[in-house]
């Protein structure tokens, strides 16, 4: 009885593992059903999360250019800011400058109408009341004690006078030398006694000066006394009609 019993049981196990495995088949095989059934929509939405992935990064990146771009942007607008503010600083210098240009302009013209005020008041008709000569070494514009002497002359005969007369000085050279140096040496010399009369209180506007090198020789230039007399500067005083003087 036990045997029989044993062997029941033994088979009742062994059919019971029987249904287990090949209920556990038949689930494998349904599962495998479903999962491909189940499959293009996996793969849909695997290709979708992709395709998300992928205009997210695209996203991303043009927000990262954007942001770049807008770093460029304002360093471009710091940029120009600081360029405008330079600008204007340079304007405000040029407009100081011309400020300034135009006082000196206005300096300038109040000085002119002084000196057209002062002109306008010399009496056109003039003559010779006095001339006087300086003569010079060779080659020098350099006022000798004989020459300074001739000259306080003419400025003492002067002294006092506010009006009416006018210097002319006229610089020669001796007959040696080229035209163009010549030029150059007597008007050197003409500006000589010109600075040694403003010195004596001469005014200035009161004196015309040229420069006139070997022309109109006062004596023979092939000998050392007649070159000697050639090297000079005639000093002209010019006096108005209410204003002569018997020197």
């Amino acid at each position: 009885m036990v045997s029989v019993s044993r062997r029941l049981s033994m088979f009742t196990v062994v059919i019971f593992s029987g249904v287990l495995i090949l209920s556990g088949c038949a689930t494998k095989k349904y599962v495998r059903q479903q999962v491909q059934t189940l499959q293009p929509q996996i793969q849909e939405a695997q290709n979708a999360g992709k395709e998300n992935a992928e205009r997210i990064d695209a996203v991303d990146k043009k927000a990262q250019q954007g942001i770049s771009a807008a770093q460029a942007a304002d360093q471009k607008a710091g940029q120009a800011q600081q360029a405008a503010d330079t600008a204007q600083g340079a304007a405000q210098a040029a407009d100081r400058k011309a400020d300034t240009a135009n006082q000196g302009v206005q300096q300038a013209n109040n000085r002119i109408g002084t000196l057209e005020s002062r002109i306008s008041s010399i009496n056109d008709n003039y003559t010779q009341s006095e001339s006087q000569t300086v003569t010079f070494p060779n080659n020098s514009a350099i006022l000798s004690s004989d020459a300074k002497s001739t000259l306080d002359q003419v400025a003492g005969n002067l002294g006092g006078q506010q009006s009416g007369y006018m210097l002319e000085l006229e610089g020669y050279t001796d007959g040696r030398g080229s035209e163009q140096y010549n030029i150059g040496l007597s008007q050197r010399r003409a500006e000589a006694v010109e600075r040694y009369l403003v010195s004596k209180n001469i005014p200035l506007f009161r004196i015309a000066i040229v420069g006139l090198g070997k022309e109109n020789p006062v004596a023979d230039n092939k000998t050392n006394d007649g070159r000697a007399q050639n090297r000079r500067v005639e000093v002209r005083v010019l006096k108005s009609a209410g204003n002569r003087q018997t020197n």
